[in-house]
């Protein structure tokens, strides 16, 4: 290879560098000073201070209708029962949460068959996630707030993490229940779901 050769490739190898320097500085300062201009799937606004006051004024322990739609609500988290479904209080007020269009594996409590295969695993995770945020979000979708169980039906966040998305990227759950409109997310939570098949990961072994 001549000398004008190697300089010629130097300097298309310099300037590939800067310029995937220069595009990861464009995505850093948009995310600090224009996040909204990034487009996350599930990113949804939440609740103002006053909106959240009214909520609690408002609400008795049963009247979802009350909560918004499609908007984070802020909640404590209390304790997980599985991977799908935990306790929050929202006011002083504790409600059971079933997560939307996710179903994990059973723990059986009380039963003499124990615990289906992973199901601890889900548990513990979804634990984790819970307890490791710094604030814990709710948000219903756009059909029925209930089950036939009477838990809010809802995609619960810790943080920015849409915990039923993280579990089935994880192969800890598979995605079910699915019933419009009460499955805005679906095909991203199918996506969650190809992840995890297509590296054969714990359910999907």
């Amino acid at each position: 290879m001549s000398q004008h050769s190697s300089k010629q490739e130097g300097t298309r190898k310099q300037e590939s560098k800067s310029s995937l320097m220069l595009s990861i500085l464009i995505v850093i300062l948009i995310a600090v000073f224009s996040p909204e201009l990034l487009d996350f799937d599930y990113t949804k606004d939440q609740v103002s201070d006053p909106e959240m006051t009214e909520i609690i004024q408002a609400f008795d322990g049963s009247n979802y209708d009350v909560l918004p739609e499609l908007k984070r609500i802020p909640v404590d988290f209390v304790r997980a029962q599985d991977g799908d479904t935990i306790t929050v209080k929202l006011g002083d007020d504790d409600i059971r949460v079933r997560y939307l269009m996710i179903d994990t594996p059973e723990m059986n409590y009380n039963q003499a068959e124990g615990p289906e295969p992973y199901a601890e695993a889900a548990l513990k995770r979804n634990q984790q996630l819970l307890e490791e945020a710094e604030q814990v979000y709710v948000e219903l979708d756009i059909g029925p707030a209930t089950d036939d169980y009477h838990r809010l039906l809802a995609y619960v966040y810790a943080d920015d993490v849409l915990i039923s998305e993280k579990l089935l990227q994880e192969g800890l759950g598979t995605v079910r229940y699915f019933n419009p409109p009460n499955n805005s997310y679906e095909e991203l939570l199918r996506s969650a779901q190809e992840e995890a098949e297509a590296a054969s990961l714990n359910l999907w072994q």
